[in-house]
């Protein structure tokens, strides 16, 4: 038994057609270009008889990233020969091509949904799978629920799929109901029987985070035989979402349980690059790209990670494109800390270093999130930075293309008025901060501006994160006007970008 295992990417797909991640059609090809890129063996580019838009963008895919020596490029078809023709029709591009379709296999699908017998569930998939020969002679075929289908009736569906021409059977856990040990059972049962019965083909496996086990259930479904998985970049998909690749990839790298030509180094960039395409990004405890994955605060974790990495990492973050960072609060220990003030070229040492720690740990326990300019207030016994730049009012006005914006200012006692271009009106307020503070050289790293409450009573809480030299500090605000909670946010964070400047260089 090969210990291969195939990286067959929805995120173009399953991920896409979940509720708010919709994408465009250059969008997907940037995508498909990346997971290219990644190495993923097969992509599954969208579903081509469910708009025009997603018949272009597979057509595209398979025409730009489908060369000779790229992925597969895959199209879903629901097992009805118009499916199976647009799906056919949209992948002619590619040199490598393949069909998916398929078709539930669940008494509850068939009996609720088809309101028909499971033999017509048969006749229905092998028609299909020869429909879709006609196109290409690779030729994917799932079991939709199989994950509450019956055993043998299951095993009855794949035998036909297989004799009818299938290459790769699914075995998709759909509403991600199996538990771990549930998923290896049934799967083992399927693979044994069908081989049994003197067939063969590559099992695969597609499971939902319903219950949030759908890496355990894929994990325990490799052990059980499959040789395909079905996986998505930050696990995006509908409902709560899909097996993520990262993690397939990581436990398979680090356990040894298999191995598979993703380049994990193009792992960091590639979820960066999903979440700026869908606007949504991983939660910050998210494993392998979350922001917090490998990020260390505890003292007793800081000390061991800066003594031994291996204390309290178990992969090396390097290794996924992604990286290992301590970052500062109440706990945080004292040797992390003298080594972040050390960081920022500041020496402290003796009891002046624990009077320092002292104020810091103070500022630390009124704060959610703590930055550069708290240290430095720390070291300078303040608890507030001066507001050094204080705003008045801003008026945007509609360009042909963008947006102008007027911003006014208090600075050094002094009303400022500046004017500025942009895409959007909450680019052109910040660029004409930028001009009125002179502060061109700061740079917005982290944007993240998000909708609270209901209705009319909503307000815009926003967060940013500036940096200047090698300096970073975070700017909030919150309030009833989206683009004035942002010019709030940058003028906060400008503020305390100015308070480290201000140290460093006091003649300023």
């Amino acid at each position: 038994m090969t210990n291969k295992i195939i990286i067959f990417d929805t995120t173009l797909r399953d991920g896409e057609q979940a509720s708010g991640f919709h994408l465009l059609k250059e969008e997907k090809l940037v995508i498909a270009k990346q997971l290219a890129k990644l190495g993923v063996d097969v992509i599954e580019a969208g579903f081509a008889a469910s708009s025009h838009g997603d018949f272009e963008s597979i057509n595209e895919i398979a025409r730009v990233v489908g060369t000779k020596d790229g992925p597969v490029i895959c199209a879903l078809a629901r097992a009805i020969e118009s499916d199976i023709d647009l799906a056919g029709k949209a992948l002619e591009p590619a040199y490598n091509k393949r069909i998916h379709t398929f078709i539930a296999t669940s008494d509850i699908h068939i009996e609720g949904k088809f309101r028909k017998s499971r033999e017509w569930v048969i006749e229905t998939a092998v028609n299909a799978i020869k429909k879709a020969l006609t196109y290409t002679n690779d030729v994917e075929f799932s079991c939709e629920d199989f994950g509450r289908s019956d055993l043998e009736y299951t095993v009855e569906v794949v035998c036909a799929a297989i004799k009818a021409g299938a290459k790769t059977i699914n075995l998709p856990d759909t509403v991600g109901w199996l538990t771990p040990s549930e998923c290896y059972e049934k799967v083992r049962y399927v693979i044994d029987n069908v081989r049994g019965r003197g067939l063969d083909a590559v099992f695969s496996v597609h499971n939902h985070n319903d219950f949030g086990m759908a890496t355990a259930t894929t994990i325990e479904a490799i052990r059980a035989g499959v040789r395909q998985v079905e996986v998505t970049i930050n696990g995006i998909g509908e409902r709560a979402g899909n097996t993520s690749l990262e993690e397939i990839v990581a436990i398979l790298k680090t356990k040894k349980l298999g191995e598979c030509n993703v380049k994990t180094e193009f792992i960091g960039e590639t979820s960066q690059l999903v979440s700026k395409l869908t606007g949504v990004y991983p939660q910050p405890n998210k494993a392998i790209v979350g922001k917090n994955a490998f990020a260390h605060e505890a003292g007793i974790h800081q000390d061991g990670v800066i003594k031994e990495k291996s204390t309290y990492e178990i992969m090396d973050p390097v290794d996924f494109g992604v990286e290992s960072v301590l970052t500062f609060g109440p706990r945080s220990g004292r040797n992390a800390l003298k080594g972040k003030y050390k960081r920022l070229g500041i020496i402290i040492e003796g009891d002046e270093f624990e009077s320092v720690a002292k104020r810091f740990k103070e500022i630390a326990d009124l704060k959610k999130e703590i930055d550069d300019c708290d240290l430095i207030m720390a070291v300078n016994g303040d608890y507030n930075e001066p507001e050094y730049y204080k705003f008045v009012s801003y008026r945007t006005i509609p360009l042909k293309d963008g947006f102008g914006c007027i911003v006014k200012l208090i600075i050094n006692d002094e009303k400022k008025r500046e004017y500025s271009e942009g895409g959007g009106q909450i680019d052109c307020a910040i660029k004409a901060i930028r001009k009125a503070i002179s502060g061109e050289n700061i740079i917005l790293k982290e944007f993240n501006s998000r909708s609270l409450g209901v209705g009319s009573d909503s307000y815009a809480n926003t967060k940013i994160i500036v940096a200047k030299n090698s300096w970073e500090a975070k700017g909030f605000s919150t309030d009833t006007d989206v683009v004035r909670s942002a010019i709030l946010a940058f003028i906060n964070g400008a503020n305390r970008i100015r308070y480290i400047e201000d140290y460093f260089n006091p003649s300023r």
